[in-house]
């Protein structure tokens, strides 16, 4: 968010777009990167799969304590394990590696799912897509509709605020 107007900043756009998002898997990392295509092979399942990378870290991109992040990553993970779905660690940073935090990858969720559990620990964006396909950013902050900006990998999903019917 701009601290100055209260919006969130196309720099911060920017930033998730070019964020590098690394996962865990079974054989190696993977980085997964907006726009290319996510292809383990077969070792997550087979093509068109669908998947999701949520973090609970730093909510509305506000800055948030260590031990709030660890909490919140924690809290994640038990909800994770309690719907039995699939997961994969996973590591989120800047393009130059800076501003990490933790996430994990979610195989077999379709998109409601994921845009549910987004919601429910504060986060403006997350990845989603199907194996084999482009990785997309799936997007809960209309304001940030129609920037000046590549925005062909971003899935525009409305939060239900205000911030969504701003053009």
């Amino acid at each position: 968010m701009s601290r100055s107007t209260g919006q969130p900043s196309t720099a911060l756009l920017q930033a998730y777009l070019a964020a590098v998002y690394r996962v865990d898997l079974p054989g190696g990392e993977c980085q997964l990167r907006i726009g290319e295509v996510f292809d383990p092979g077969n070792a997550l399942g087979p093509a068109d799969t669908p998947w999701a990378l949520v973090s609970a870290c730093n909510p509305r991109s506000q800055p948030a304590p260590p031990m709030v992040n660890e909490a919140a990553h924690s809290q994640l993970r038990a909800q994770i394990d309690t719907e039995g779905l699939l997961s994969f660690p996973a590591h989120n940073s800047d393009g130059h590696g800076q501003h990490a935090e933790p996430g994990l990858l979610l195989l077999g969720i379709e998109p409601a799912r994921a845009d549910r559990l987004a919601r429910t620990f504060g986060q403006n964006a997350i990845l989603a897509g199907r194996i084999g396909a482009p990785v997309r950013l799936r997007c809960y902050l209309g304001a940030w509709r129609g920037v000046a900006m590549d925005t062909a990998f971003v899935d525009w999903v409305g939060s239900g605020s205000s911030d969504d019917r701003r053009p």
